[in-house]
């Protein structure tokens, strides 16, 4: 092997091990360095200690939960019937119903919210009791 070949093979070593800097400095800069910060902020035992054990704190994190549980639950019940009608039959109307599905996860949240908000208002339903926040 000769010094021209073991610098090509050394190439792709080098790109990867700079790629892999690069992503742990990401992680560094923009996770670990400002959780590290509100963890050093907040330190004392004391405060934790009165966070956890107030009862408000519980009632929050069983909401939390159970609002998990459930939206993880009725978005099976709805998504998995649609997801199967979509892939393994062939009906009308099938392309748009695979656009509709798909929006969310192609514009950007706030357009889609925004989508939402006017579809809402054009129906009707930020009328009370049903009055959407915006």
């Amino acid at each position: 092997m000769t010094a021209t070949s073991r610098q090509r093979a050394a190439a792709p070593n080098g790109a990867l091990a700079l790629l892999v800097v690069a992503v742990v400095a990401f992680a560094v800069v923009f996770y670990l360095w400002p959780v590290s910060a509100l963890l050093w902020r907040g330190r004392s035992w004391g405060s934790i200690t009165d966070v956890l054990g107030d009862a408000t704190t519980w009632r929050i994190l069983w909401f939390t939960t159970w609002q998990a549980a459930v939206s993880t639950v009725a978005t099976i019940v709805v998504a998995l019937p649609i997801a199967h009608a979509i892939a393994r039959h062939r009906f009308r109307g099938r392309a748009a119903l695979r656009a509709f599905v798909t929006v969310p996860f192609v514009l950007p949240t706030v357009v889609v919210a925004t989508a939402f908000l006017t579809l809402a208002d054009r129906l009707g339903l930020d009328e009370d009791p049903v009055r959407l926040p915006g």
